[in-house]
């Protein structure tokens, strides 16, 4: 007899949240409250609107949120590129 399973992923039934959201979102509002008690009030509204950006689900696939998706775009542009010329 086999048991599976959906996914390996903790799923806490919340909008599909998953405990890395928890982690990230947690790492903003900290961040947020920081920046807002040193009374930096532009940039810690600039970093909860990025936060609550990086959470919101993908329309294909509502497991997916937008923080991977900025993850595989730091990585593109941070990579080592190297260009080859021929003529």
């Amino acid at each position: 007899m086999y048991i599976t399973l959906k996914s390996i992923k903790r799923n806490l039934g919340l909008f599909n949240l998953e405990f890395e959201d928890l982690i990230i979102g947690g790492i903003f509002i900290l961040i947020f409250t920081i920046l807002f008690l040193l009374k930096i009030y532009t940039l810690s509204i600039v970093i909860i609107s990025l936060g609550i950006l990086s959470l919101v689900p993908m329309d294909f696939s509502k497991c997916n949120r937008m923080y991977k998706l900025f993850i595989l775009f730091a990585k593109y542009l941070f990579k080592n590129k190297n260009y080859y010329y021929f003529k």
